[in-house]
């Protein structure tokens, strides 16, 4: 019968009109609204337009009364879109909180993490500041997770520590991070005052042709091979025999081999090819200013007036190098 009969926007106001909080048809509402359409139906026959008037704002404000099941105090629903706004920026801001909490967190544990290495050398706060990098000037340094104190001792004034390097896809990229990271251990470790030496010994996997391998697929997927020595930083600090009395402070990279030299320089030159000729020496780059300059000096008054040329090469060319 619901389907052949369907209820009018008016009833469906009237129904849910008679609704309470809890959903449940209320009786007492449902009496007091027949009581009201009585009255109307009565005050219509009387004539008094003034008390049909009332009834009618009564009956109004009891429709806009109407009780939504799913809100007690948004009857209508029509809060609901604000209402979800509200509770998204809520989510957005306390989301925002949670990242400068942790960034905070991160800048201070970073701050501490060098504090500790400059003032107090061990094994434990070199593992710290491998462990959760460090930051230096303007600057923050990662290194790799796979890593190794071999030695940090402020009595022999040394630190040495090996890494693997897993996310470097060349040797030239290795050798770059490798120098960064080398550069900010040692620059915090000979910040200590019982510390002269830093060595920084880098590890990567190879394949068969002795080719770096390297993490994929934002590295879920490490690196294989076999684990070898490629490059090795030694930084040193010692005071300087000039009058004075200057802090000198040295680095120098070992153990690199002819090959892997090679194959450096190869791929330096090919990025180096890229920006400009590898082989464009001094002698070429005189002899392009000269011929810039001998065109700069034939110009005569044609510049100006037009006709023939009134220089040859011959007359701006020096002596010496005809």
């Amino acid at each position: 019968m619901a389907d052949k009969n369907p209820l009018t926007p008016e009833e469906v106001t009237e129904l849910f009109s008679e609704i309470d909080a809890s959903g449940v048809l209320d009786p007492t509402l449902a009496k007091k609204r027949r009581e009201r359409m009585r009255a109307m139906v009565d005050a219509e026959t009387r004539g008094d337009l003034m008390e049909l008037g009332r009834l009618s704002a009564d009956e109004r404000a009891s429709h806009a009364a109407a009780v939504d099941p799913l809100s007690e105090d948004d009857p209508s629903g029509s809060k609901v879109g604000t209402t979800i706004t509200r509770t998204a920026i809520a989510v957005v801001l306390v989301i925002l909180v949670l990242i400068v909490g942790m960034q905070i967190g991160y800048g201070v544990i970073r701050r501490l993490n060098t504090a500790n290495l400059s003032e107090s050398v061990t094994v434990d706060t070199v593992s710290t500041a491998l462990e959760g990098g460090l930051e230096w000037g303007n600057g923050f340094t990662q290194f790799p997770l796979d890593y190794t104190v071999d030695e940090a001792s402020e009595s022999d004034g040394t630190v040495e520590v090996t890494v693997v390097d897993t996310s470097s896809k060349s040797e030239l990229e290795l050798l770059s991070n490798g120098q960064i990271q080398a550069a900010a251990l040692a620059t915090n470790a000979l910040l200590n005052d019982k510390i002269d030496r830093v060595v920084y010994n880098v590890h990567a996997y190879v394949d068969e042709d002795s080719n770096i391998q390297h993490d994929s697929f934002f590295g879920i997927i490490p690196a294989s091979g076999h684990q070898s020595a490629v490059l090795t930083f030694v930084w040193t600090k010692s005071k300087s025999s000039t009058a004075n009395s200057n802090i000198d402070w040295q680095m120098h990279i070992v153990s690199m081999d002819d090959e892997i030299a090679g194959r450096i320089q190869k791929q330096v030159n090919s990025v180096s090819s890229l920006i400009e000729d590898p082989a464009l020496s001094e002698t070429k780059v005189a002899e392009e200013k000269a011929e810039r300059d001998r065109e700069h000096l034939m110009r005569g008054p044609e510049v100006f007036r037009g006709g023939a040329i009134s220089k040859t090469p011959d007359d701006v060319t020096p002596q010496t190098d005809k």
